[in-house]
């Protein structure tokens, strides 16, 4: 399942969705979420070793995090990688 949040990283949306992660699953961090990149203790990044999670590009460098995306936790993806992710999966759940 892809899960798109755009919401911050310790709001209600990304608690909630950080609690529905399988193995397999993915994140893409998008508009104020890509804020997770100044958060290292996010639960989030915990995740990261069952979950694939990656930033909106465009978003990140919008908030000037672009270099905080290159942490190791996240793989930076732009508008056509967001598509991509997008036709990879079957379940899509967005976190608004």
């Amino acid at each position: 399942m892809l899960h798109i949040l755009n919401k911050p990283p310790h709001s209600e949306a990304a608690t909630q969705m950080l609690s529905t992660l399988a193995k397999g699953d993915s994140i893409l961090l998008i508009e104020d979420a890509v804020q997770a990149l100044l958060h290292a203790d996010w639960q989030g990044w915990n995740a990261a070793t069952d979950v694939n999670v990656c930033v909106l590009k465009e978003d990140a460098a919008s908030r000037g995090l672009s270099a905080a995306a290159l942490n190791g936790h996240a793989t930076l993806v732009d508008m056509e990688g967001f598509v991509e992710l997008t036709a990879q999966h079957t379940k899509i759940l967005s976190w608004y």
